[in-house]
């Protein structure tokens, strides 16, 4: 590990530990801004801390008491739900709609847990219904395919939760779920772009098929099942790079953008030998766009030159201002390039991987 790599990870734990609150350990506030903890900060700190080889640092009475705070938030239904990000304006207001709200939280949950080394401890009870065969299939025919970038979420939300019930809680039924599931994506797929959708055709179209995509490309990459059409995506993922580094359609792209295409061509660099040195040279321009992305206080921003409101007050933070979601998602994008860019600064980490479903896998 270089000089420059060991300061970068120094930075970026120095970072994560100014926005833990002191006392019980485990609560995190969202941004330097904030002035309370929330789970999701908790879980992005631990998401972020583990990927950075860093869980052994905390001792085991501090997990415990971090995973005890984590544990606490789990409702009867098995959704683990935050009030304090319930409030008007917020996502998280009821009804709490499927590509966000307590599903999204509670796939980020299950995934920080795991860094922690503990379960949840409760099954999830909001699965039961997706048992049943028929309203499973119901359910994914009534996606609005027009707004992918959604439905991409809402897929998500629920093949990860079951593909953890099946795994971790051995729910036998989430077993034949996923394959449902995934049965589905195969017949919705276009054979021509590799994408899911209605349209391909306006730079719009485009921008919301492969932010959909991303989340469906995990479900395979975690079962292990085959992607169909590779090198369509390959070739669809590499004309959406901007100038700048980035992908989508905007000179300043998020986070979630460039994450969206990034994780993609790294697993498919590894699947298939088409374009491979396009590939390369496409993640190198990513790597340095995703560094640009730093902030003063030594985090990462979700968007350059821009506040950033992720769906509560709480969950608020400034121009040139980090976050504990940014600092953690814009890492993760550093450690998935890292599969293929092994030479280099930073690039030489030893990243630390989860094996849970979610987006901190690596196969």
């Amino acid at each position: 590990m270089t000089e420059k790599t060991g300061v970068f990870r120094k930075e970026i734990l120095e970072y994560m530990e100014s926005m833990r609150e002191k006392g019980p350990y485990g609560r995190y506030r969202y941004a330097s801004c904030q002035t309370q903890p929330i789970l999701y900060a908790s879980v992005y700190a631990a998401l972020a801390r583990h990927l950075l080889n860093d869980m052994d640092t905390v001792s085991a009475s501090d997990k415990k008491e971090w995973i005890s705070y984590i544990q606490s938030f789990q409702a009867e239904d098995g959704f683990f739900k935050d009030p304090l990000i319930v409030h008007p304006g917020s996502w998280y207001v009821p009804p709490h709609m499927e590509w966000c709200g307590w599903w999204h939280l509670s796939c980020h949950v299950i995934m920080g847990l795991t860094a922690l080394g503990s379960v949840a401890g409760r099954e999830f009870a909001v699965l039961k219904p997706f048992y049943d065969e028929r309203h499973l299939k119901n359910w994914l025919d009534g996606r609005d395919m027009g707004r992918m970038a959604y439905v991409g979420n809402e897929v998500l939300n629920l093949g990860q939760l079951l593909q953890y019930a099946r795994d971790f809680q051995h729910v036998k039924p989430a077993g034949r779920a996923m394959e449902i599931i995934l049965d589905w994506l195969d017949k919705t797929q276009d054979a021509d772009t590799g994408m899911w959708g209605k349209s391909f055709e306006t730079p719009e179209e485009k921008n919301s098929a492969y932010q959909g995509a991303y989340h469906f490309y995990l479900l395979y990459e975690y079962d292990r099942r085959k992607i169909n059409y590779p090198e369509r995506i390959i070739d669809f993922m590499l004309d959406l790079q901007t100038p700048q580094g980035g992908f989508g359609i905007h000179e300043n792209t998020t986070g979630c953008e460039d994450i969206d295409a990034i994780d993609p061509l790294a697993r498919l660099y590894f699947r298939t030998e088409y374009r491979r040195a396009d590939i390369e040279k496409s993640l190198e321009r990513a790597f340095e766009w995703v560094l640009q992305n730093r902030t003063p206080d030594n985090g990462f921003t979700f968007r350059k030159d821009a506040d950033m409101f992720y769906g509560s007050k709480l969950m608020f933070s400034g121009k040139d201002e980090g976050s504990t979601f940014a600092s953690w998602w814009r890492m993760l994008s550093l450690a998935i390039m890292s599969r293929v860019l092994t030479e280099g600064e930073i690039k030489d980490f030893p990243w630390q991987f989860l094996e849970c479903p979610g987006y901190q896998f690596w196969h």
